[in-house]
């Protein structure tokens, strides 16, 4: 029985209370980090490794939902009206995402009279965020994710076009079932994997490192807030479905990407949950995995946010072009920060970097904050992307 026709969420009774798992694993963690932080300094590699290993297994599955999405479309007698309307949406929200920052980030001014004194905050990156032109314009590694996507697209149309169309699709069916088993268990590790995570977080940057720039922790945070409850509540109110029942329903996934730091950790769960919702598979199948890629707000807004503090604490000058021209940068940049813990910030040096009047010297003064930054990011992200797979499905049902 394929995975994506179950009516009901996600495998036996270990993955039904990994819920309860992962709040006794953020505990323990917390309490190691503070209690042992020798200990826990050692455990920063574990998460990295998992996230590793879960990409490598997400990475086709994403391309098999795409692919087998793509396919199906040709059978909806609406499916370039579809197309357009995901496309026009993710372009929306990632506008309004974008503005928000900006909006916040020049209202509250979180790079403004911080009294900050750089070498007490923090005084260099970590290896994988080194400064390294070759490596930071290194196309393949920049655009992985686009990259892959695209070829989904590009498989899945020139299949529609293919005599063994039908057992392509069934050959899907089941290396996903085969990649979801893999990944379900993978699922067994996951409280150990946040509990060496959350250790490690505290160990090393503590709450004390929390305090001189909680500005611009509070600012994308609130922005985030304005983002889900204004944005995404009008979307629905206009769609006619419950954002709070809608958020409580998707409660555990919404847990998980909290504590893994990472909204691709619920890919594989939230297919099913909104499956169960009565929402479309074959708009899901379409829509959840482009999302990964093209309906990151939380990456946009974050992106904004962090460049207006930077602005703001350089004291830079600038123009209303000037900003204009960051708009279109966040806009592209924002795409490459695609659910991997540490993107995003990887993503503010790529915008950085293009945009070119804002100095790297002191970029570790934000990654000081990032891990605090990175729960609202990625939560932000994956609500986002799970209602845009409900809006859509909500849109083609009205008018199908």
């Amino acid at each position: 029985m394929n995975l994506f026709y179950a009516k009901q969420t996600f495998t036996g009774p270990y993955l039904r209370n990994l819920t309860l798992y992962v709040f006794l694993a953020l505990i323990v963690g917390v309490a190691m980090g503070y209690f042992a932080p020798e200990v826990s300094r050692t455990l920063g590699g574990v998460s990295r490794y998992f996230f590793m290993i879960l990409e490598m297994l997400i990475l086709p599955v994403i391309f098999m939902a795409v692919t087998h999405g793509i396919c199906q479309l040709a059978d909806l007698s609406n499916a370039r009206r579809i197309v357009w309307q995901v496309l026009l949406y993710f372009i929306t929200i990632s506008t309004i995402a974008i503005a928000l920052g900006f909006f916040f980030g020049f209202i509250i001014q979180p790079g403004a009279d911080t009294g900050i004194r750089l070498a007490a905050v923090s005084p260099s990156l970590p290896d994988q965020f080194e400064l390294d032109d070759q490596q930071l314009h290194t196309f393949l590694y920049v655009n992985r994710h686009g990259i892959f996507l695209s070829f989904s697209i590009i498989v899945g149309i020139l299949m529609n076009f293919s005599k063994r169309r039908t057992r392509f699709l069934n050959v899907l069916d089941q290396g996903q079932q085969v990649f979801y088993t893999f990944i379900k268990y993978l699922y067994f590790i996951l409280p150990l994997i946040i509990l060496c995570n959350i250790a490690y977080g505290i160990a090393v940057y503590g709450v004390d490192t929390l305090l001189p720039l909680s500005k611009v922790v509070a600012t994308v945070y609130l922005a985030d807030i304005v983002f889900i409850v204004v944005v995404l509540g009008l979307i629905s109110y206009v769609l006619k479905f419950d954002l709070l029942r809608f958020l409580i329903n998707i409660k555990e996934e919404i847990l998980l990407v909290i504590t893994t730091s990472s909204s691709k950790a619920a890919f594989p769960l939230i297919f099913e949950k909104l499956e169960s919702e009565g929402y479309s598979r074959k708009i899901l199948r379409f829509v959840i995995p482009l999302g990964y890629n093209f309906n990151l707000a939380g990456a946009c807004i974050y992106l904004a946010v962090a460049c207006c503090f930077l602005v703001q604490f350089y004291q830079i000058p600038m123009s209303f072009g000037d900003y204009l021209w960051l708009f279109v940068i966040i806009t592209f940049t924002s795409k490459t920060a695609s659910g991997v813990p540490g993107s995003g910030f990887l993503a503010l040096i790529f915008t950085l970097n293009k945009f070119g009047k804002i100095p790297l010297t002191d970029i570790a003064l934000l990654y000081s904050v990032d891990r605090f930054m990175n729960e609202a990011r990625s939560v932000t992200n994956f609500i986002s992307i799970a209602v845009a797979g409900a809006s859509i499905s909500k849109i083609a049902q009205r008018r199908g």
